[in-house]
C-alpha cells in the first residue's frame, strides 16, 4: 500500500511539473492592492500577504487594517490565489480550475482534516522544488506596486518573501497566525536582514520552541498579541445582545462553532449537547456549513436546553460577549478571541487535528483556559463540568492573569519603528 502511495504522488508530481512548466506567467501588473479611499503621497503604503485558507488569515489581515489604515495607506492580496496561481498545482488536475486553497477548505468543511494535512505538507515540499519561479512572480507584484513596508500573515511562502524583501530592502513584518509558528517560519534559517522582524502573540517557552528551527535571534522577535478586531476589545451591552438574538436571560450561553469554514462536527457537537441535563442555550454558527441546517434543525432539544442556529455571521465578538462556553475547533483565531474575550473554551479533538493547531490543544490546557473533548459521548460530562460556577470562576481568574499585549498598539508601534528606521 505505501509503494503504491508512493507511486501515485511521484506521477502527480511530475505531471504537476510537466505541465506548470507550460503555463504562461499570468500579468500580475493589473490592478492595485491599495485601498485608494487611504491612499495620498503623505502616506506610507503596507501591503499584507494574506491567503483564503480556512478563515483565520482572513480575519487577521482584517484587523490589522482596522489597527493601521488611518495613518497608512494599506492594501492585501491572497498571496496564493492571486500571485501563484499559475504555479499552482490542484488546479492543473480539477476539471473546475479551483486551487490547492480551495480543496483545503473542502477538507476543512468535510472534517477531513489528514486530506488537509497531507495537502499543506505536499504543498510545502512543491515551495521547495519552485522557489525561483515564486521568487520570481513575488518580487515582480511587490517591485510594480512599491510597499514601503511588508506584512505576512500566510503560512508557507515566507522564506521566499523574505529574500525578495531583503533583495529589494523592503522592511518585513512576519506575523503568524498560528500559535505554533513552524509553518509560518517554514524555510527560514538564521536569517540575517535588520528590516526583518518577527511578531508572536505571547511571551511564551513553548511558542519559541517550535520555531526553533529557524534559529531567528531575539533581536528580530517581538511580542504584540493577536490580531484581532478591534470590536472584540469594545464593551457591550449583554442584556441588548441577548434580547437581538432571542436568548433566555437567565440561561449560560453555549456558543458552538468550527470556524469561518464550518464543519460536520457541528451536527455531532449539537446532539451530545441535547444530553446536558442543566439549563442552557446553544447558540450554533454555521460558517460556511450551510448544508447542514436541515440536519440539525431535526436535531431533538429537551424544554430546558433552548437553541438558535445562525449562518455565517459578523456578529462573533457580541456572542463572545454573553457566552458562558465556546466550544469550538482548534483553530489560531477562535482560540485567540477566546483568550482576549475570556470566555471558557471547550478544544474538538474528536477526530485528527490539523498539525499546526495540535498545539492550541496543549497551550490552553496549560494555562487554564478551558478543556479538550477527544470522544463525543464525553461532551455532555465536560459541558456540565465547565458551566459549573465553581469551574466558571477559576477559568475567569486564568483569563485575567494571562499575559496578553494590545495588538492594536504594538503592532503600529512596531509598525511605525520598522518604516522610520
Amino acid at each position: 500500500m505505501k509503494k503504491l502511495s508512493a507511486i501515485v504522488i511521484a506521477i502527480f508530481f511530475c505531471s504537476g511539473l510537466a505541465l506548470l512548466y507550460l503555463v504562461p506567467e499570468r500579468n500580475l501588473s493589473e490592478g492595485s492592492p491599495y485601498n485608494l479611499t487611504t491612499h495620498n503621497r503623505d502616506k506610507k503604503k503596507i501591503l499584507i500577504f494574506s491567503s483564503r485558507g480556512g478563515g483565520g488569515h482572513i480575519a487577521a489581515t482584517a484587523a490589522i487594517k482596522e489597527y493601521l489604515e488611518p495613518e497608512f495607506c494599506v492594501g492585501s492580496t491572497f498571496v496564493f490565489s492571486n500571485l501563484l496561481q499559475s504555479v499552482d498545482l490542484t488546479s492543473k488536475f480539477r476539471l473546475d480550475k479551483k486551487t490547492s486553497v480551495d480543496s483545503y477548505n473542502e477538507f476543512i468543511r468535510k472534517s477531513w482534516h489528514r486530506m488537509a494535512n497531507f495537502t499543506a505538507r505536499v504543498g510545502s515540499w512543491y515551495f521547495l522544488l519552485r522557489k525561483r519561479t515564486i521568487n520570481k512572480l513575488l518580487e515582480s507584484y511587490i517591485t510594480t506596486h512599491r510597499p514601503d513596508l511588508i506584512i505576512s500573515v500566510a503560512p508557507i511562502v515566507n522564506s521566499n518573501l523574505l529574500k525578495v524583501a531583503q533583495k529589494l530592502d523592503i522592511p518585513f513584518l512576519l506575523i503568524p497566525t498560528d500559535l505554533d509558528g513552524s509553518n509560518a517560519t517554514l524555510g527560514i534559517k538564521n536569517p540575517r536582514y535588520d528590516k526583518f522582524h518577527l511578531g508572536l502573540a505571547y511571551d511564551d517557552p513553548a511558542i519559541l520552541e517550535k520555531i526553533a528551527g529557524a534559529a531567528i535571534d531575539k533581536k528580530y522577535i517581538s511580542y504584540v498579541g493577536f490580531p484581532i478586531k478591534k470590536a472584540l476589545f469594545s464593551s457591550k451591552n449583554q442584556r441588548t445582545t441577548k434580547k437581538v438574538f432571542g436568548i433566555p436571560e437567565e440561561k449560560p450561553v453555549i456558543l458552538l462553532m468550527m470556524g469561518s469554514q464550518g464543519s460536520d462536527h457541528l451536527y455531532a457537537f449539537s446532539k451530545q449537547i441535547a444530553k446536558i441535563k442543566v439549563p442552557a442555550h446553544l447558540v450554533i454558527v454555521l460558517g460556511k456549513s450551510n448544508h447542514l441546517t436541515r440536519r440539525l434543525h431535526k436535531v431533538w432539544f429537551p424544554k430546558h436546553i433552548s437553541h438558535t442556529i445562525l449562518g455565517f455571521t459578523n456578529r462573533i465578538p457580541e456572542l463572545m460577549s454573553i457566552s458562558n462556553l465556546l466550544i469550538t475547533k482548534s483553530g489560531g483565531v477562535s482560540v485567540n478571541e477566546a483568550i482576549y474575550g475570556h470566555v471558557p473554551i471547550l478544544l474538538d479533538a474528536t477526530s485528527t487535528v490539523l498539525r499546526w493547531e495540535e498545539f492550541n490543544l496543549n497551550f490552553i490546557k496549560k494555562h487554564g483556559l478551558g478543556r479538550v473533548v477527544k470522544k463525543n459521548y464525553r461532551i455532555p460530562q465536560l459541558v456540565t463540568k465547565m458551566l459549573n460556577r465553581e469551574e466558571q470562576t477559576r477559568m475567569k481568574i486564568n483569563f485575567a492573569m494571562f499575559d496578553k499585549k494590545n495588538p492594536e498598539h504594538e503592532i503600529k508601534r512596531l509598525v511605525k519603528q520598522m518604516i522610520s528606521s
